[in-house]
């Protein structure tokens, strides 16, 4: 994670930047709350037809996309691997408040755990399942949410500068 870091706190150091501009980045001032392992990674899954990794981090109640085929000296840089992003996020979602492109009002993710990619051959193949644990503005409730990723046969993921990731709602809950 440390390779991959943005922020736009401190001028003088390391990785300063707009971290709107930067979806593929972690920021690391980004806070949800008191937290002494903001990087508390939870669920981790891998789909062979994309060659990607599915990883979920608890506090910034979102899950990461990134690519498995990169190799570890490509994993600590900006390119490299099949999609040329080495070990970047390529697919965010959950929390855009976390790369600067929306507010709380957008958040659909809340401390989830279990984000995982449905398998070839069951309903909804490729598509994203997460256990949404709450508590949520809504009030205090869990959730399986199925999302569908907005990505294409090669494995890269359609987002607009400036936008948040898509989609902009569970297919199902």
């Amino acid at each position: 994670m440390w390779d991959h870091l943005a922020q736009d706190f401190d001028t003088e150091a390391d990785n300063y930047g707009v971290v709107a501009d930067h979806p593929e980045l972690i920021d690391i001032n980004y806070a949800n709350g008191p937290q002494a392992d903001w990087s508390d990674g939870n669920a981790i899954d891998y789909s062979p037809e994309l060659d990607q990794i599915i990883v979920s981090f608890r506090h910034f109640s979102e899950l990461w996309v990134l690519d498995h085929s990169t190799t570890t000296e490509e994993a600590a840089g900006h390119s490299g691997g099949t999609i040329g992003m080495g070990g970047d996020i390529l697919y965010r979602w959950g929390n855009p408040e976390t790369y600067g492109a929306g507010d709380a009002s957008g958040q659909l993710l809340f401390f989830q755990h279990d984000a995982r990619w449905i398998p070839p051959g069951l309903p909804g193949e490729g598509n994203i399942l997460v256990f949404n644990n709450g508590p949520r503005p809504a009030g205090r409730f869990s959730s399986v949410d199925e999302l569908v990723p907005p990505v294409d046969d090669m494995g890269h993921y359609a987002l607009i500068q400036g936008e948040s990731f898509g989609p902009d709602e569970p297919a199902w809950t």
